[in-house]
């Protein structure tokens, strides 16, 4: 059974209504408008959905288990175009064989654009136009290549349920294995649906829900919470870190962040290991690191920008920028103009460490509970 958006009525419904009854349940706060006296059959939560209705704490407002296709709910998009900034990793993103839903799973793997298109196309053009969900027009959609530039080597893939679920506060639990290869970003993340704080750099910000990078320096180390610059110092800041044992790649884990109207708290198999508090804001201390943004949070509440409506996102990203500090053994630098042509010409140093089981993100399913 797939995810099915399942709005709930404006008026209250009975208690046996407000129960989730699929794998996809979206509901949403009291309408503007609404009589402070109305009587709900549930104490009201915090929490906000994209749908009319209302939310009641606790309640299981989304879930995926992955039993059936992507297109079958209709409530995940697949990406098909070019990531560019602030990041601009090195892959496309295709709803092609690299994006599979397989056995209960969403399994999202790395394969290159010569595997697809045949040898040396990187210095070709591709153009997505025709099915691109970026913006037609500009190089989301489509890109040549000229002298370095090259087009991205690699062809990955992004879900999001930016046009059907999109939420503000609540509990997103996803159990998911990372993958293993250098320079795989794998990305379990919210986004934000309108960007009020600004499109580019981060504006808006991002929430993390779990990253583990594939390569060997880094498998050990997840990483989740806010990112709200594209650049250090102030990109890391307020994100949390958890070293494991061994690599997360080598187990199923479930990863949980919990977003609130005053903070954020990540955790994995139910053990705490981040805290994020928002106190008076983030705006003061990201001004002091010449966060460009920072004057626009003050236009929103202690939290902002994480005081908008987000959606969930799922997918894996190679290299790019600001992911990797520049060192001896990475084979790009970030500010090079041929950094996606060095990467590509390394290929002999990190293609043998991917492996076609090993090497995706898999992930079995994602919930979102009010809170």
């Amino acid at each position: 059974m797939s995810p099915t958006p399942m709005p709930f009525a404006p008026k209250p419904p009975s208690p046996e209504d407000v129960v989730p009854i699929s794998l996809s349940t979206i509901s949403a706060a009291p309408p503007n408008g609404a009589d402070d006296n109305t009587k709900y059959p549930c104490e009201i939560s915090v929490s906000k959905v994209s749908v009319p209705g209302f939310v009641c704490k606790g309640q299981l407002l989304f879930e995926d288990n992955f039993n059936s296709n992507l297109e079958k709910g209709k409530v995940w998009t697949t990406e098909i175009m070019f990531p560019g900034e602030p990041d601009f990793p090195f892959n496309v993103y295709l709803n092609d064989r690299n994006l599979r839903v397989r056995n209960g799973m969403l399994k999202i793997r790395p394969v290159t654009l010569e595997s697809k298109y045949g040898e040396d196309y990187v210095t070709q053009s591709l153009d997505l136009t025709s099915r691109c969900t970026g913006t037609v027009g500009t190089d989301q959609c489509g890109r040549e290549s000229f002298g370095p530039q090259i087009l991205p080597p690699i062809i990955t893939a992004k879900v999001t349920t930016r046009n059907r679920f999109n939420f503000m506060y609540g509990r997103v639990e996803v159990r998911a294995k990372m993958p293993v290869g250098d320079w795989l970003v794998p990305l379990i993340q919210l986004e934000p649906h309108d960007h009020t704080y600004g499109v580019r750099n981060y504006a808006s910000g991002v929430l993390r829900v779990a990253c583990a990078k594939g390569n060997a320096e880094y498998y050990k180390k997840l990483q989740g919470g806010p990112i709200m610059c594209d650049t250090e110092p102030y990109r890391s800041t307020h994100l949390k870190e958890k070293i494991g044992y061994e690599q997360w790649a080598n187990h199923f884990h479930i990863y949980s962040l919990e977003w609130r109207p005053d903070g954020i708290s990540l955790s994995v198999d139910g053990e705490k290991y981040g805290e994020v508090n928002a106190g008076s804001g983030f705006s003061e201390d990201a001004k002091k690191l010449n966060v460009t943004a920072a004057s626009q949070w003050l236009k929103g509440t202690f939290m902002a920008p994480f005081d908008q409506m987000f959606y969930i996102s799922i997918g894996l990203n190679v290299g790019g920028l600001h992911e990797f500090p520049d060192s001896p053994t990475k084979p790009w630098k970030d500010r090079a103009t041929k950094a996606m042509l060095n990467f590509w010409a390394a290929k002999e140093q990190w293609f043998p460490t991917w492996y076609e089981d090993t090497s995706q993100l898999e992930v079995d399913y994602v919930k979102v509970y009010a809170l």
